[in-house]
């Protein structure tokens, strides 16, 4: 088993799966599986919104969007509440997106599931990876005027 850590955090890497360069200022990790068109990346962002927040503001998004909102609720995993929305697009190529949220010490955790189509037997894949998720410390300090780097 390859585990994936900056220090903030661990997290269990997939077999068959191939690390990629990270595009985006908060993706800490960017992973391809070469023998399925499957995608994951994780993301840490600084915020000052809670889960119900965002799920208002992802539901609101989406509302005039091409992108079609298919499920927004919140789901348990382990002992912990995630926020939970699957949006889908098809231009040219069905893509769907299956995107878990977690908020702990102002600190946004993001999971983004990628594949073409629904498929029940992914689901206990995702939940798996998530479920090794090991937070050490939050990346971001977090203040009402901004936030910095937590280098304690």
């Amino acid at each position: 088993m390859t585990l994936f850590t900056n220090g903030f955090v661990t997290l269990k890497i997939p077999k068959d799966f191939k690390t990629v360069v990270n595009k985006g200022d908060f993706v800490e990790l960017s992973l391809i599986n070469p023998q399925i068109p499957l995608s994951i990346k994780f993301l840490t962002t600084p915020t000052l919104a809670g889960l119900t927040d965002l799920k208002v503001h992802i539901e609101e998004t989406y509302k005039n969007s091409p992108i079609e909102l298919n499920t927004s609720d919140f789901v348990a995993i382990g002992e912990d509440i995630y926020y939970y929305a699957v949006t889908s697009i098809a231009d040219g190529k069905e893509i769907r997106r299956n995107e878990f949220f977690y908020i702990r010490d102002n600190n946004l955790y993001t999971f983004e599931f990628a594949y073409p189509y629904a498929d029940a037997e992914l689901d206990q894949f995702y939940l798996n990876i998530i479920d090794s998720l090991k937070i050490n410390k939050a990346k971001y300090i977090v203040e009402d005027d901004g936030y910095y780097l937590n280098e304690d």
